[in-house]
């Protein structure tokens, strides 16, 4: 068990570090929007490509969230009914939602990966400032890779938390 912990302890910081290129994106379209307006009200022109490269990295800060939430427990799960069940069953339900979760999460990845190499055989770009999207697109399959992997590893412990209680408490003291 305290293996268990080492590992999530080890998890939760990696996704962390991820959660802060979520935060450094959110800065940068703050300060690059702020900087726009401040410009425009004191020169009446705009700074070219705001909107583009707000755009990506909105992309950005959204996926590097997903895993960092996931890792504090801070997407929505319905345990109001769940918690009311027998162990196993609670806890072969929360298992069976969890793989669907893990599915969705890795199709997505697929998706964001077919979208990347779309993109760069494509060459797409922004609107303005012909930025290239790859890059962008990039991260967003590193992120959510990274949140399938998380969702993954908490599924493993739903499935141990089947049979053993002492999972079980771990797993549910994050359950309000």
């Amino acid at each position: 068990m305290e293996k268990v912990k080492n590992i999530s302890a080890k998890i939760e910081k990696f996704t962390t570090i991820v959660g802060y290129i979520s935060f450094v994106c959110v800065a940068a379209m703050m300060l690059l929007n702020v900087a726009d307006v401040l410009y425009h009200k004191l020169f009446n022109k705009n700074i070219i490509g705001t909107y583009d490269i707000t755009q990506q990295l909105l992309m950005c800060a959204v996926f590097c969230s997903f895993a960092y939430a996931q890792s504090k427990k801070a997407h929505i799960n319905m345990t109001l009914i769940i918690a009311k069940l027998p162990r196993a069953l609670r806890y072969i339900l929360f298992s069976l939602m969890s793989l669907l979760s893990v599915a969705v999460a890795g199709a997505t990845t697929w998706a964001a990966y077919m979208q990347t190499l779309d993109s760069i055989n494509k060459g797409y770009v922004t609107d303005v400032i012909y930025m290239p999207l790859w890059p962008f697109n990039l991260v967003m399959i590193i992120a959510m890779a990274i949140f399938t992997l998380t969702i993954a590893y908490d599924t493993v412990l739903y499935i141990i938390a089947i049979k053993r209680e002492d999972y079980a408490e771990m797993i549910q003291k994050d359950w309000t």
